[in-house]
């Protein structure tokens, strides 16, 4: 196999829409990272075919920080005994209560993610009647199980606009660093067979469409709007990849990508 890079960072959103953490190694099944996104906060008032309430309706939203009350690995209990049976045998996920989460406000408060007080803190906030939804081991993406971009397509990204431009905008669940240091280089692999370390089989399915999230500065929530403006001038509107997984597995930073 050929090798093409590696993983350079791996990042998880326990509330869809909200700040993410850093892993050094996640279970990855065929719905995804473990532990991603198994939160979302639901507009009562929104659109029924997507009831999300994120930054893209108030920057503030994502200077929110959740977090596992577990401290949970992200990794399936005995999988070493699945792994043993065969290739390719689906492992025992956690039980739901250790997907539990709790809310920090950038003011400091701390809430319990599933407590009424969370619910009307939202709603007071923002000024629209807000509740938490929780999907318990799924997560709940706006498309795909997976989104990646490049290091090199971040700095492509900065060399066009003389702005340094973070990766953590594209909010990716990998952020990888390609052999060749080409920009934009994931592009050239839609509908390629992956091996990401030592068992994770994926596939990049198509270009990921971007929005207003990635004007959105991932420490402030302050905005660029030329960023996204520049990104559909000049990439059709396109960084980044979605994709899906083949065969599950634990990926750690720092793993080899392969072309199988």
């Amino acid at each position: 196999m050929t090798v093409l890079g590696k993983i350079e960072q791996i990042c998880r959103y326990p509330v869809k829409g909200m700040q993410g953490e850093e892993m050094n190694e996640v279970f990855t099944g065929f719905g995804g990272v473990m532990g991603d996104r198994v939160y979302g906060i639901i507009n009562a008032a929104g659109e029924k075919g997507f009831p999300w309430f994120t930054a893209r309706d108030d920057e503030d939203f994502m200077l929110y920080r959740p977090r596992f009350k577990s401290g949970n690995n992200c990794v399936p209990g005995d999988l070493a005994e699945f792994e043993g049976i065969s290739p390719g045998i689906h492992p025992l996920y956690p039980e739901v209560d250790q997907f539990a989460v709790e809310v920090e406000s950038p003011e400091g408060e701390i809430f319990d993610i599933e407590s009424p007080a969370f619910n009307e803190h939202m709603s007071d906030r923002f000024e629209v009647s807000l509740k938490a939804h929780h999907s318990a081991q799924k997560s709940q993406v706006d498309c795909r199980p997976l989104s990646l971009i490049s290091q090199q397509t971040c700095d492509q990204l900065s060399s066009e606009l003389d702005i340094n431009i973070d990766h953590r905008r594209f909010r990716p669940n990998f952020l990888i660093n390609w052999s060749n240091g080409e920009g934009y280089y994931e592009n050239s692999l839609i509908g390629k067979r992956l091996k990401i370390g030592e068992r994770c089989e994926i596939t990049f399915l198509e270009r990921d469409p971007r929005c207003k999230m990635i004007t959105l500065d991932p420490d402030t929530g302050d905005g660029t709007p030329k960023i996204l403006k520049h990104i559909i001038l000049t990439h059709e509107g396109y960084a980044g990849v979605y994709g899906a997984v083949l065969v599950e597995g634990v990926i750690k930073e720092g793993d080899e990508i392969s072309l199988v």
